[in-house]
């Protein structure tokens, strides 16, 4: 196959789809530009041609996932809403970003567990990166008293892990609660959940807490006297059985 005199769109989306199979099901090291340019129909110096190299279409994959979640925090960051109606939107989009790809989500995992260098470089990039984003609405909306007080240093950080959980954890998910498929609905119900537990958290509020009832003073007080006017009636009874 002749290299291209110019980029073709559909070429090289066909070859990071490839990529990003591959990548997602072996990992980095267990994918060989052969098994990439095989899977895309193409030849091994087609491939390079686009990319270069294996290393720059992973990083691609990388920033393609990290992008994603950028474009929901900065939407959520700008807008105007009340702190929770902002992270709730957030928590919504992004249960669907993450739980309809699926790929990307078992690479960004993989870096990590690989030790993130590659997330760090691209992190680094950005003067202000997805954490901070995340961080700085949060801090906003406690410092509103929209939020409740928590620790704002790491809030971000549960809450990312709270939507990837459904994902890296998918298999066994899958399994306990009989889901082969994240449908739509589902989708919506893990963003509900999540947001309702992020936000409110499982502690029952203090309103909707049943209480036993009290005693009241005037009810032992009665109780008192009532005890109290017996006595000397059984006293006096008692009194007459008693010879001289």
């Amino acid at each position: 196959m002749a290299r291209p005199k110019t980029d073709d769109p559909e070429v090289r989306a066909n070859i990071l789809a490839a990529a990003e199979e591959l990548f997602a099901a072996r990992g980095f090291a267990g994918t060989s530009i052969r098994d990439i340019a095989q899977k895309a129909g193409v030849t091994g110096a087609m491939l390079h041609y686009y990319f270069g190299n294996k290393e720059t279409l992973y990083t691609t994959l990388l920033e393609k996932a990290v992008a994603g979640i950028r474009s929901l925090i900065a939407e959520t960051a700008a807008s105007p809403k009340p702190a929770q109606e902002r992270l709730t939107e957030f928590i919504e989009a992004d249960a669907d970003y993450i739980l309809k790809h699926a790929n990307l989500t078992r690479i960004v995992f993989r870096e990590m567990l690989a030790g993130g260098t590659e997330l760090v470089k691209i992190f680094q990039k950005y003067r202000v990166n997805n954490y901070a984003m995340l961080r700085d609405i949060m801090t906003e909306g406690a410092e509103r008293k929209e939020l409740r007080q928590m620790d704002i240093e790491l809030a971000p950080i549960s809450l990312m892990g709270m939507l990837m959980i459904f994902q890296v954890f998918r298999p066994v998910i899958s399994l306990a609660l009989n889901k082969p498929v994240y449908d739509e609905a589902f989708i919506k119900r893990v963003a509900a959940h999540t947001a309702n537990l992020f936000l409110n958290g499982a502690q029952i509020q203090a309103s909707a807490v049943v209480r036993p009832k009290r005693t009241t003073k005037k009810a032992t007080t009665s109780a008192a006297v009532s005890e109290n006017q017996l006595k000397p009636k059984t006293l006096k009874k008692t009194a007459r059985k008693v010879k001289p």
